[in-house]
């Protein structure tokens, strides 16, 4: 009999320290077909448009625009 066969099954494993939240949020990224790198430069699109927004919104409120 070989090792692997007397190894319990799972024993070899480290336990998971990931929080829930990593957990879940790397589940999700193994269902989205895109890259790491991709997701970030959406996600930082998508902060800059918000920033833009709001800077949009502060001029319009100060009389600017």
């Amino acid at each position: 009999m070989g090792e692997k066969d007397r190894e319990a099954p799972g024993g070899s494993e480290a336990p998971d320290t990931r929080s829930t939240w990593q957990r879940n949020k790397e589940e999700f990224y193994d269902k989205v077909p895109l890259t790491l790198r991709q997701l970030d430069v959406i996600i930082v699109l998508g902060l800059l448009g918000l920033g833009a927004v709001a800077v949009l919104i502060f001029l319009e409120a100060s009389g600017i625009l």
